[in-house]
């Protein structure tokens, strides 16, 4: 992964001639030679030879002006730099797998007779008998049978290989599962988590020697052909960083690296173990993050609908005013000229309708929380 700092020109005009180079670029993590670069690049003055010590002893120095950009400069520069991966510390349960796994007493051994299989073995060599095949001749059991692509010749290795590593991994404490009709992976259950694994051949592609012609357009199929390699290796089948494999190599074959293996495969339990807790926090946090959200959205939705019927009810408030003023002015009007019974019924009328309106206007204690 890559860290980008971006510098803007302006701020490292003013910090160069604030500060010497050498500790502007320890800012920036660079070399002074590097940041020297930059500011080339973004055309900005330094200070010259003699400057600071000029300053510090009280003499009189010239700041050098920046110059305007011109056509096709830039105004940042971006510093990408190889961010540090944070180092794993191994638990004590790693630990202790890892020593154990390293004595000579615990290391597994490959036995020579495919008598006294362990029971997933036996039912994955019933499954080769009549192999599915890909297009680089490697056979698979399918369901219900290890998930293996390997060629006939190196089906009764991997089987020897695979029931070592089954009975091992028993004696350990864990315990593996075959694929079935509702699920295609076949796995091994460590600490309570499922590591799905495949053992694999490389194929070696030659120039078949034989190609077909078919379609309308004569287009070249079967041009090239495969053969084995015999080389297997053994591969975790998880999207997590790390190694994840072993293979025949030059001096160790897959045999001899079963205990790192297994290793590898533990190792890989605790790394989704603490991944899923991770990722448990982080939903929480999200969850928690979408609730305050959700909550102050509807805070400032309530808050405008309040504002909005607080001036609606100024202006009617504003109305009422208004009217208890025009009947006080009616009322005034009608004792200077004559008494008027029907003028007082309406008197009355007017009043009771504004005040209705004004009672509708206090809102109550529940509604402005």
């Amino acid at each position: 992964m890559k860290e980008e700092i971006i510098i803007n020109r302006t701020v490292l005009y003013r910090q160069v001639w604030s500060y010497p180079v050498t500790e502007v670029a320890k800012q920036y993590g660079i070399s002074d030679v590097g940041l020297a670069k930059i500011c080339k690049k973004l055309n900005i003055p330094k200070p010259g030879l003699g400057y600071w010590a000029k300053k510090q002893n009280g003499h009189k120095v010239q700041q050098l002006p920046l110059p305007k950009l011109g056509l096709g400069d830039t105004a940042t520069y971006t510093i990408r730099k190889a961010k540090s991966e944070p180092i794993e510390t191994e638990s004590e349960d790693m630990q202790k797998a890892r020593v154990f796994e390293s004595k000579p007493e615990n290391k597994v051994v490959v036995k020579s007779t495919l008598r006294g299989l362990h029971p997933h073995v036996q039912q994955t060599k019933a499954k080769l008998k009549d192999p599915h095949t890909d297009q680089y001749y490697r056979c698979s059991g399918g369901l219900g049978a290890f998930r293996l692509a390997v060629c006939k010749p190196s089906i009764r290795r991997t089987l020897l290989i695979l029931d070592a590593l089954i009975k091992a991994l028993e004696t350990r404490g864990y315990s593996s599962s075959l694929s079935s009709e509702y699920g295609e992976k076949t796995a091994i259950s460590i600490n309570n988590e499922e590591i799905s694994f495949t053992i694999q051949e490389s194929v070696r592609q030659i120039p078949n020697p034989t190609p077909r012609h078919t379609g309308s357009l004569s287009l070249l199929n079967n041009k090239w052909d495969y053969v084995p390699t015999g080389k297997l290796m053994l591969r975790i089948d998880e999207y997590l960083p790390g190694t994840k494999s072993i293979r025949d190599g030059k001096v160790q074959r897959v045999e001899e690296k079963l205990n790192e293996f297994i290793f590898l495969l533990v190792k890989t339990a605790e790394t989704k173990k603490v991944r899923a807790h991770q990722n448990e926090i982080r939903r929480k946090e999200d969850e928690k993050r979408t609730r305050i959200e959700r909550e102050a959205l509807l805070k400032r939705e309530r808050e405008k609908e309040l504002l909005q019927q607080l001036f609606a009810n100024s202006a009617t408030w504003n109305k009422c005013v208004l009217a208890r003023n025009y009947i006080a002015a009616i009322r005034t009007q009608a004792d200077e000229e004559s008494a008027d019974r029907e003028l007082d019924s309406w008197v009355l009328w007017a009043t009771q309708q504004v005040e209705r309106v004004e009672a509708q206007l206090h809102p109550s204690v529940t509604e402005s929380q």
